[in-house]
């Protein structure tokens, strides 16, 4: 009977999604592009100006959800994540897994009789995957990025020394450089040329690559541009600062090995030893899953291993 019912809510959701998604085609988004390309016209003829949603970054392509998530800053804050990660889906895909994802789990969890706790912790888990996903993607290009930076400030002062306009330069570091370094200066190449200011398409760059060393070489070029000074020479001895940045941290990363590898066995034992024992005698942890006590107990421990390793993370972690 449960898997009869759970056929027929899943049927009924297909059919409503279905019917819903065929009317936004051929309905709804013909009537956007009526009122858009009167818009236009109008703003072509002089009548008004055009709204600054046309100019705006759609956040999913069904229209009432693009407006609800316009409205919210966690949205915007995980457009920024995805365009960070160079991920190419929009806000409202991504929404979308997170949510199929939280679902599938409180679903396997209810039909293997799980309790709600347990049920909705293996959705919240399975929800976080695509933000842990979008997290690593970040951190990996951004880590590329910055291995790629000082040889992309040295070419763009060699190529200022050569002759060679600003515009020039930058459009030399996106054709030389490879990926990530070589697009994010092609973007604010093109949208200089497109008609953006430069200091915006400069705080751009930063909005994408939000790091110490992309800010610094923003702020001089900003500087240089109103006060002037021989940026080729300032580029050249930012670069030279990054890469002794470079070296002390991986002297401090050889000195903290010993504490990230000691951080990473305290969190990984109580859960290894946790699937040893339930290998070995599948019975012997019941009355943790069971008991209200040991669902009590469970939550307690994953908070503190939590909060463990936030603290020897904060330790080992230096700043320079």
């Amino acid at each position: 009977m449960l898997w009869l019912t759970i056929v027929i809510f899943f049927l009924t959701l297909a059919i409503l999604l279905g019917g819903y998604y065929l009317y936004e085609t051929f309905v709804v988004e013909r009537s956007e592009i009526r009122e858009r390309l009167s818009l236009l016209k109008q703003r072509t003829l002089g009548e008004s100006p055009a709204p600054e949603v046309l100019k705006s970054k759609l956040l999913s392509d069904v229209p009432y959800l693009n407006i609800l998530l316009s409205k919210l800053n966690l949205s915007l804050w995980i457009d920024k994540r995805l365009r960070q990660a160079g991920m190419k889906i929009n806000v409202g895909t991504f929404v979308l897994v997170c949510s199929i994802l939280f679902a599938l789990g409180v679903a396997f969890g209810v039909l293997r009789r799980w309790p709600l706790l347990i049920a909705l912790l293996v959705g919240f888990i399975l929800f976080c995957i695509p933000l842990i996903v979008v997290s690593v993607k970040r951190d990996t290009r951004i880590k590329n990025f910055m291995s790629q930076f000082p040889d992309a400030l040295e070419m763009f002062a060699r190529s200022l020394r050569a002759g060679h306009s600003f515009t020039g330069a930058i459009q030399m570091v996106a054709q030389e450089m490879p990926d990530p370094v070589g697009p994010e200066f092609q973007k604010v190449f093109d949208e200089q040329n497109l008609g953006v200011s430069l200091r915006q398409a400069l705080i751009g760059l930063v909005e994408r690559i939000d790091t110490l060393d992309v800010k610094f070489f923003v702020t001089a070029i900003l500087i240089q541009r109103e006060t002037g000074g021989n940026l080729a020479e300032i580029v050249d001895k930012l670069s030279y600062v990054i890469r002794e940045r470079f070296r002390v941290q991986g002297q401090l990363k050889i000195h903290t090995a010993q504490g990230r590898l000691t951080g990473v066995i305290l969190v990984l034992l109580p859960i290894a030893i946790a699937a040893i024992i339930l290998l070995s005698n599948p019975n012997y942890l019941d009355p943790l899953w069971k008991d209200r006590a040991g669902r009590t107990l469970i939550a307690l421990a994953a908070f503190l291993q939590i909060v463990g390793a936030l603290v020897v993370k904060r330790i080992v972690r230096i700043k320079i």
